[in-house]
C-alpha cells in the first residue's frame, strides 16, 4: 500500500528507472537515428519506443497492481484514482534538432494529484525530483532546492517550440522582464530551483507533459493555476491540459493579476 512512509523508497525506484531509460536515449541519441510520424503528425523516433519500453517494463515489475497511463501506449482511458503518468521523452522535436532540451518525466499520481515525480535531463545527467516533502536536484550531488530566488529581473518562462504571440505581447508589457523560451519540462525545473519567477502556457500541453513537473513544484514553494487563476487539474477525460501559469508562492500578486486579465480577453486566449 502507498502512503506517506514510503514515499522515499518509491521515488528511489523511479529515479533508477528514469536513469535507465535516459541512458538507453543518450545511445540512440548518439546514433543515426531514424524518424517516424505519429496518427497526429507528431514525430516519433527509436528513443521515444525504447524509453516507454524500459518505463512501462521497470513499473509494471515494481508496482504491478498501479496503472500506468504513457504517451506512447495506446491504452489511456482508465477509470482509476491513482496510476503513473510517464512521458519517456519529452520534447521529442528537440531531441530530432540536438539541442539536448529533452527529458524522461515520470509520476506517481494519487486521487488525480501529482505526489511524486523525476524529471532527468539526459545530456546533462542531471535529475530533478519530490519525494513528496522536499524537491531536490542531483547532478553527481544531491542538493534540496526551492523557487526562492535573487533574480535582478523578472524571468518568464516559455515554451522553446510554441510561443504563441499572446504570451509574447504579454511579456512585453514587463520592461524590467526577460524571457527565457527552454524546451520540454525543463521550464519546470528552472522555476522550482528558483532560476525563474514564473511559467506561461498558453496552448496545447498534455498530462504526461505536466504531472511530474507540477509534483516537483508544489513541494518547491510554486503553484500552478489556469488563465483565471483557479485551480488546476489534470484532465482525465481526454488528457488534455487547459493553458497555465505556474509561478513561485511569493510572485507580486500585481503582476499576476495584470497577466490573467490580458489572457482572458477572449480573443486572446488559444482554445484547446
Amino acid at each position: 500500500m502507498i502512503n506517506e512512509a514510503n514515499y522515499k523508497d518509491i521515488v528511489l525506484i523511479l529515479r533508477d528507472i528514469s536513469d535507465q531509460a535516459s541512458k538507453k536515449i543518450l545511445e540512440i541519441y548518439n546514433s543515426n537515428f531514424k524518424i517516424n510520424i505519429k496518427d497526429d503528425n507528431s514525430p516519433l523516433t527509436d528513443a521515444d519506443t525504447e524509453s516507454n519500453r524500459i518505463i512501462c517494463s521497470r513499473l509494471g515489475k515494481e508496482f504491478p497492481k498501479i496503472p500506468i497511463i504513457s504517451e506512447e501506449n495506446k491504452k489511456k482511458e482508465l477509470n482509476v484514482a491513482n496510476y503513473f503518468l510517464v512521458d519517456p521523452l519529452d520534447g521529442t522535436k528537440e531531441f530530432i534538432s540536438r539541442n539536448g532540451e529533452f527529458t524522461v518525466n515520470i509520476a506517481l499520481v494519487l486521487r488525480n494529484q501529482p505526489i511524486l515525480g523525476v524529471i532527468q535531463i539526459p545530456t546533462q545527467k542531471t535529475q530533478y525530483f519530490s519525494d513528496g516533502f522536499f524537491s531536490f536536484k542531483y547532478d553527481g550531488k544531491l542538493k534540496k532546492i526551492h523557487s526562492e530566488g535573487n533574480n535582478n529581473k523578472l524571468i518568464i518562462l516559455s515554451s522553446r517550440s510554441h510561443l504563441d504571440t499572446i504570451t509574447e505581447k504579454i511579456v512585453n508589457k514587463f520592461k524590467d522582464a526577460e524571457i527565457k523560451r527552454v524546451g520540454s519540462s525543463i521550464k519546470f525545473c528552472y522555476l522550482a530551483e528558483g532560476k525563474a519567477d514564473i511559467y506561461l502556457r498558453n496552448g496545447k500541453t498534455m498530462c504526461w507533459d505536466v504531472a511530474a513537473g507540477i509534483a516537483i513544484l508544489k513541494t518547491a514553494g510554486c503553484q500552478i493555476k489556469n488563465l483565471d487563476l483557479g485551480e488546476f487539474a489534470l484532465n482525465k477525460k481526454n488528457f488534455f491540459n487547459e493553458s497555465f501559469i505556474c509561478f513561485r508562492d511569493n510572485f507580486p500578486s500585481n503582476k499576476l493579476a495584470l497577466i490573467s486579465k490580458q489572457y482572458n480577453k477572449n480573443y486572446w486566449v488559444i482554445k484547446n
